[in-house]
């Protein structure tokens, strides 16, 4: 091979890297806009999940404050009906809770 010749595979090979970079640098380009989206498009996917879970969150916390609004409604509605045995059932519970803590 004559020294001409081999400066011209020499040549050629570099412009086959370099096009091959090009080449290269797009193909990454492309891989990180894709990964992007599907990081974007899983990210929105994990924000509207949370936003359901929040809203359930949400009705299951107002039902139990109805609920309990209701059971205290209920129970003033029952201790004015009956004050006298309402304060019997009060004391008896205090007395065994304290007979409770004073076994101990």
């Amino acid at each position: 091979m004559t020294d001409t010749t081999l400066q011209k595979e020499i040549d050629s090979l570099k412009k086959e890297l370099d096009q091959l970079r090009k080449e290269m640098g797009g193909v990454i380009s492309e891989i990180k806009s894709r990964s992007q989206s599907v990081a974007r498009t899983t990210q929105n996917k994990a924000e509207e999940r949370l936003d359901e879970m929040l809203e359930k969150l949400n009705k299951a916390y107002l039902s139990a404050r109805e609920s309990g609004q209701q059971a205290t409604i209920a129970t003033h509605r029952e201790i004015k009906k009956h004050p006298v045995a309402s304060a019997s059932i009060a004391f008896i519970g205090i007395a065994f809770l304290v007979g409770l803590f004073l076994r101990k």
